[in-house]
């Protein structure tokens, strides 16, 4: 019985809404002047949302949900079994509901009110789960970014987009519990497409609490507005905040995470890219790619010791040691077969025997890396390797930590310091350029500047494209 309901959870998303936060969100609503004709929840599993709000707005006259789970059905009507407002509740697929239909036959005012599934198409589809939406590219992703990752997206991310398209234009409030990433990136496909939203906003919730999840987390609120013609959303750090703690927006079809920040330092926005944030090296094979000083000698990942000729072999600074400032020396080294993508590998095997021999006898390995990306290329390819990669000073900033600080990395022992996939940099043929380059990424203007564009809660929260829109010297 545990095992079927934690799949459950897994394949629908299921993280019923506790009752304390139901009313407090039913009671925020009504606090900013929220009277619905109509309550409709798209996924209203056992009914609490629905429960809710038949307690808190006195003028409901219709409650109406729709659930997958049969069971919940039943178990949504017999909480609603004595409310005063009428009540529509049926098991319905949601990718297979006709929402516009539904929604235009609703009494005004309307409210979408939900926590539609938190799971995305990729953990379903590793289920072998039916659970999805017809496939499209809704996201507008193209080429290396579906084959990396980007085309991965939550299916509340899906469902609200969905719900936003079929509501009405006016008379009319979405209200969705959801990851604070997917109500960002809903904001941002909605004011693309134009959508007529007004009075957006993104209250923080603690998940851990109400749901036990460990993940960011917010009730997104959108009200529709024919007229409408800002793209700016109040976000604030708590469900019941007074005030909001930023306002994020659109500039250029991307988000701004700080409007204010953003428009005190506009004259540092770039109006084309002049010199392009690299990534680091990518090898998808730490055990046999990277080496550890040991001594006088150096070690793999499997505890082999190794010997090499010196021609293919770098230092390599990780992103942890960048972000920590420990530049100065690294005993951690990697083996760099190419100079450019796609650069034949053969000639290693005249040129330093020993080396060729070592990824020969661990060539299974090297061929078994999982991305797409390495299909076709040359055996013991690499990607983020190109001239920019040898240059002997840089300037670089790790992409996971929290925190905007740009070291200068130099070279060890003559050798260039190669960097991981995981930070970017800039090249420089000088330490002093290098130096100059990063007390400029370091001044306060220039840090008030990047930080009106990171969401610090995103996985990745520094990007390349983020960091290329810093108008150059």
């Amino acid at each position: 019985m545990i095992r079927v309901k934690s799949r459950q959870k897994m394949e629908y998303g299921d993280f019923q809404t506790p009752v304390v936060l139901a009313e407090a969100v039913c009671r925020l609503l009504r606090a900013e002047g929220v009277r619905p004709g109509c309550v409709l929840e798209p996924t209203c599993g056992e009914g609490t949302f629905l429960e809710a709000a038949a307690g808190v707005f006195a003028d409901c006259q219709r409650l109406v949900g729709r659930e997958w789970n049969r069971s919940y059905v039943a178990e949504a009507r017999r909480r609603l079994s004595s409310v005063h407002a009428d009540v529509d509740l049926a098991q319905a697929d949601f990718f297979q509901q006709d929402w516009s239909s539904l929604l235009d036959r609703q009494p005004g005012p309307l409210l979408v009110l939900g926590n539609p599934p938190w799971v995305t198409n990729s953990a379903l589809g590793s289920l072998g789960s039916g659970n999805l939406p017809t496939k499209s590219n809704f996201q507008n992703e193209r080429g290396i970014a579906a084959k990396t990752g980007k085309a991965n997206f939550d299916i509340s991310q899906w469902m609200i987009l969905h719900l936003l398209k079929a509501m009405p234009r006016h008379d009319a409030t979405l209200a969705m519990l959801c990851k604070t990433t997917v109500a960002r990136k809903v904001l941002q496909q909605a004011w693309k497409a134009g959508l007529p939203l007004a009075d957006c906003s993104i209250r923080k919730i603690d998940s851990r609490e109400h749901f036990a999840a460990s993940v960011d987390a917010c009730l997104l609120v959108c009200h529709m507005q024919t007229d409408a013609s800002t793209s700016t959303c109040e976000v604030y750090d708590q469900l019941d905040a007074d005030q909001p703690s930023t306002v994020l927006g659109m500039h250029g079809g991307n988000l701004i995470a700080d409007q204010t920040a953003l428009t005190r330092q506009r004259h540092l926005l770039a109006s084309q890219v002049t010199r392009r944030w690299r990534s680091g090296i990518k090898h998808d094979c730490r055990a046999i790619m990277q080496l550890e000083q040991q001594g006088r000698g150096l070690v793999n990942g499997l505890g082999e010791a190794v010997e090499l000729e010196p021609d293919y072999v770098y230092p390599l600074m990780p992103a942890g040691s960048v972000y920590r400032g420990e530049v100065a020396q690294t005993d951690t080294f990697v083996i760099v077969p190419q100079q450019r993508t796609g650069e034949d590998t053969a000639p290693i095997e005249s040129v330093a025997p020993r080396t060729w021999a070592y990824l020969q006898k661990h060539a299974q390995r090297l061929a078994d890396r999982k991305s797409s990306i390495y299909r076709g290329r040359p055996p013991f390819s690499i990607f983020g390797i190109g001239e920019y990669s040898f240059a002997k000073w840089k300037v670089a900033i790790s992409a996971l930590h929290k925190q905007l600080s740009f070291r200068v990395i130099g070279p060890q022992e003559g050798r260039p310091t190669m960097l991981d996939d995981t930070t970017y940099f800039l090249s420089f043929r000088t330490k002093k350029e290098a130096v100059a380059a990063a007390a400029r990424l370091n001044s306060p203007e220039v840090q008030e500047f990047y930080q009106a564009w990171i969401f610090w809660d995103a996985k990745r929260p520094i990007t390349s494209e983020i960091l290329q829109r810093l108008k150059a010297d």
